[in-house]
Formats: C-alpha cells, structure tokens, sequence
C-alpha cells in the first residue's frame, strides 16, 4: 500500500491491487471524474439501476484522498447544520434534506451487508461532548430533533458521562446519537469500488483528467494517455481540485484536516479515561473527533485550516490536543499522523447539480462526508438513470464563488475569532461551575 499516503487505514487496508491506467479511445454511458466515495456511490448507485458501460477516472488510487483518510464517523445532517438550512430554505425543505442523509446511513448498512464490505467493527452511536455549560439547550435541541427529523438523541449527564463514556476535566453534559456508527473509510471504499466493479463498472486509476470538454452532445474527458467519449459526465473531484473545471473549483476551498493514531496503550489507562467504543465529537466550532480503536489504540483528529502545507510537528501536535482533553494520558506516543483535504462552500453545504445538459457535479462534503457522499451518489443516480429531480433539492446551494486566496484569508480570520470565542464561553462556564 505504498501508494498511498501513510496512514493507519492504508496500513490496515484489506487486499487491492492497483487498477490500470486509462489507454487509448474509451466510450462510455457515464464517466465520472474522481474515485472517492462520491464518485464510487455515484458509479454504484448507476450500475444497480441497470446502467452499463460505465468508466471512473481517478487521479491517484480508489480512496487516496479524504475518503480514505478521515475519521469514519458515519452519521446524518449535513455541515451547514440544521438549523442554518431551516434559516435558509424552511422546515419542510430541511426536513426533506434530511431525510436523503437518514436514507443514506441505512443504505451504508445495506451495503455493507450486501456486499460483504470488511470494514468493521461498526459500534452503534456517536457521542456529542459539549465543552459549554448548556443541559437546557441540549434538551430542546433533543426533542427538536425527535419531533421534526426522527432522530434520536439520549442526554447524558455530567455525572453519568465521566462514569460511563468518558471522564475528562474539559466537558459538561453529553448527547448520545443512536443509529449512526463509525466504520474503516479506507476499507469501505475499496469495497464500493469492487462492488462497483461486480456489477460492470470500469475504474481505471493513476488518471488525472487534464481536459474536459463538456460542450459537445458527445463530452470528452481526456488524460495523459487517454480520452473517455461519454453521453453523461459527473465531476466529484472535491478538495483535490486540478484546473480542469475552474468553475467547479472556484466554488469551494480546499480545507485541510489532520488525524493521528496513538500506539496501543495499557488497557486499564484507556479504560479510565475513554470508556466506550463509540465515536465521539466535542460542541466547539474547530472541534475534536475520536475513537477508540479495538487494538488499543486511539484515533484522534482536528484542526481544520486553510493552511494546506501539512505542518512539521504533526505528531506532537495533535497529541497536544488530545492531553488537553486527557490529560490522564501523558505518557502515551503517536504511531502516525496525517491530512487530508475536505472541501467546503462558503453556505457550507454540498453542491450538486447540473452545470450543462449531460454534465453533472457532486462537491463540498466536508464534515459530514460519509453519509452526504452517499446522498450525492443517489441523487445523481436517480437524475441519470431514471430522471428523477430530486437533485433539485439542492439548487439553493449554488456555484457561489469562494473568494479564492481572499477568501482563505478570511476564513483563518474568522475560524481564529471563532475560536477565540468558544474558548472564552467554554471559560467562563468552567469558572462559574467551579463557583458552585
């Protein structure tokens, strides 16, 4: 597993030998650049419709980028949040998003059984560690969430939350989110991707697209050593953006996110400080994702940044991060660290849609990739193989330009206030809890 980036998936990836470059004049139905779990959903979703002559384009390797990469957590919602989307489009247009992410985590399962994907285990639930002082709000956000979406949340005391799940200084009450699980990225795509295969799709890797022309009835998608002829064409690049689309890549910034896997550490050590199996989050705006891994280990990951050179001190600074939470575990060593690159819009949703007749785009998946891939997969299914418009949920969430370097400017700028605003809140209410 050379080839890819080194990380803790790619050194426990299950059996994948490389897939041929593209050569020479290919035709297909549909060609669909990029072969993360965008792209594979959309190919697999595809060929279970009945379409055929399929073909994938990957730059790298099937799951290279941050499909392969991230912190597995597998849940439903998108990153713009619910309430932002209730602001924007209403309840009845949100609750219809929704439901596509809620379709989608129960077709991960159905998958993953169907197609026998090794990419387990899979435990039950992701844990919301709130670093502010807010039981009220939390309560109301539960039984918001139950009346209007169907999902069910369970609060968990203080008390109850450093007994059972996890006990450490920096958090106040917990929400436990049933239903949604946390699998092996790296595995599972590697597990669409032959399931793809199984049902006659082409994936040819080590195929950077350098031109596209998406003008003619017949599209053309050329590399360095081949053209694929096409009726149909889906872009889901994402964060690796290459120039063959400006406008595609205009409209998101690549954002840099970094996880790190510990050595395995002494079982009773772990066990006093994180005591489930289920993935969890904190409640800040740049927060912590992490788990525990069922060889001892701790995957932990963060720091989302603009900044897209990955930093000299990775290792030692994301174990930084993870002693500020447990600080119990001083002692303990990272194994291996990396980044990947998400992509976001400036309305923080995902962008789908039809750029011209017969040229297709899926982008923008970051923070709630694993579910809202799978939502893209289906919709554009769905809208190739059968003309079904659902896709036209998501015309409000346009092409809005990013703001190119300006706009990384002002993004550090504004996740640095941000911050700085949710450490001093956090603060404060340690401060008053400590005052009784």
């Amino acid at each position: 597993m050379s080839d890819y980036i080194e990380s803790y998936y790619a050194q426990t990836a299950t059996e994948n030998e490389p897939r041929p470059a593209l050569e020479g004049m290919v035709k297909a139905s549909v060609c669909i650049v990029g072969g993360g779990l965008a792209g594979l959903n959309t190919a697999l979703g595809l060929a279970e419709r009945g379409v055929r002559d399929i073909v994938v384009l990957e730059a790298q390797r099937v799951g290279w980028g941050a499909s392969g990469r991230n912190g597995g957590f597998v849940g439903t919602g998108y990153a713009a949040g619910d309430d932002r989307l209730i602001r924007q489009v209403g309840l009845k247009h949100t609750q219809e998003l929704h439901a596509l992410t809620v379709d989608a985590l129960h077709l991960i399962k159905s998958r993953i059984a169907k197609y026998n994907i090794e990419c387990g285990p899979n435990p039950d639930g992701h844990l919301g560690a709130s670093w502010f002082d807010n039981p009220d709000e939390m309560k109301e956000w539960r039984d918001f969430a139950a009346e209007n979406f169907g999902e069910q949340y369970e609060f968990i005391p203080r008390e109850r939350l450093r007994e059972e799940f996890c006990d450490s200084p920096v958090y106040f009450d917990g929400m436990l989110h049933r239903g949604v699980f946390w699998f092996h990225p790296l595995n599972y795509c590697l597990g669409v991707a032959r399931a793809a295969e199984s049902l006659g799709v082409k994936i040819y890797e080590n195929s950077a697209v350098t031109v596209i022309d998406g003008d003619r009835a017949d599209k053309q998608v050329s590399t360095d050593t081949g053209v694929v002829e096409t009726d149909q064409l889906v872009v889901t690049v994402g964060g690796y953006v290459n120039g063959a689309a400006p406008q595609l890549n205009g409209a998101i910034q690549p954002v840099a996110t970094y996880v790190m896997t510990t050595e395995p550490v002494d079982e009773d050590l772990l066990q006093s400080a994180i005591k489930c199996h289920h993935a969890i989050y904190d409640t800040r705006f740049s927060l912590d994702y992490y788990r525990r891994l069922e060889n001892g280990r701790i995957l932990w990951g963060g720091r989302g940044t603009l900044r897209l050179n990955e930093p000299d001190n990775l290792k030692s600074m994301m174990m930084g991060d993870l002693l500020k939470v447990y600080p119990r575990l001083a002692g303990i060593r990272a194994e291996s660290a990396w980044q990947g690159y998400m992509s976001y819009a400036r309305h923080r949703m995902i962008q789908l849609g039809e750029l011209k007749p017969g040229y297709w785009y899926a982008q923008g998946f970051g923070g709630q990739g694993m579910g809202t891939t799978t939502v893209a997969g289906e919709v554009l299914a769905g809208a190739i193989a059968e003309g079904d418009e659902t896709w036209h949920l998501f015309k409000p969430f346009g092409l809005n330009w990013a703001g190119g370097p300006f706009g990384k400017i002002y993004g550090e700028v504004l996740r640095h206030r941000v911050q700085a605003r949710d450490s001093a809140r956090a603060g404060l209410d340690r401060l008053h809890a400590a005052q009784g």
